[in-house]
């Protein structure tokens, strides 16, 4: 069984379509192409993900122990993704809370780490190349978009040197959903991902999915 399987067949995909809080916010059907991509790497022991902005535990669904459903679930499902293959995942996030709350819930092969996703991407080596970048930080405010909007694409500038061909690139609170049109078409124009877009589309890197988190392949 590949991953995607185990992905599509587990609590994961109903968590990220919590029924209840948050239906519109669909991260189950672009997750779902990624690690069907992710799946077909032939060397499946040395996967990097990085990501920025990691689980938290202010946003617990009934009846489940952890954040794992509105907010929240991308480390958790990611560390499971590593150990069902092998490699790492770099998380980064700017409380301390955040961090402690991750560290409690993955395994040694997640590192977690309390900095500015902008300084810490700066900081990865260059032959660090990255198969799968999650970018979900700074949040997102539909009255006051743009610095979450830049803080993104500062992101991008920052690790561009640690992509390569194929690596799959996705942003979170993409809002492209009907249930969001209110807010693209006035205050958020193209939510977290704006300025990644445009810039995305200058360089031809292919888009895979455009909804509530968009999605991109290199």
């Amino acid at each position: 069984m590949n991953y995607s399987k185990r992905f599509s067949s587990k609590f994961f995909a109903k968590l990220l379509q919590p029924e209840g809080q948050n239906p519109q916010r669909d991260r189950a059907s672009s997750l779902s192409i990624v690690f069907e991509l992710l799946d077909e790497k032939e060397d499946k022991g040395n996967y990097l993900i990085v990501e920025t902005g990691c689980m938290r535990g202010d946003h617990k669904p009934v009846n489940s122990p952890y954040a794992l459903g509105d907010d929240g679930a991308s480390t958790y499902i990611f560390d499971d993704f590593i150990n069902f293959y092998d490699g790492e995942v770099l998380s980064v996030d700017i409380k301390q809370e955040n961090v402690d709350y991750a560290d409690k819930y993955t395994s040694d092969r997640t590192s977690v780490y309390c900095q500015d996703s902008v300084e810490f991407l700066w900081g990865l080596s260059e032959k660090e190349k990255i198969d799968f970048l999650y970018l979900d930080s700074y949040d997102f405010e539909a009255d006051n978009p743009i610095p979450s909007q830049l803080h993104h694409v500062k992101e991008l500038c920052a690790v561009m040197k640690n992509l390569k061909k194929g690596t799959i690139i996705v942003v979170d609170d993409h809002l492209n959903t009907p249930e969001f049109e209110s807010l693209r078409s006035t205050f958020a124009k193209g939510g977290k991902a704006a300025f990644v877009e445009n810039f995305m589309d200058s360089i031809g890197a292919e888009c895979l999915h455009d909804g509530y988190q968009i999605v991109w392949r290199l």
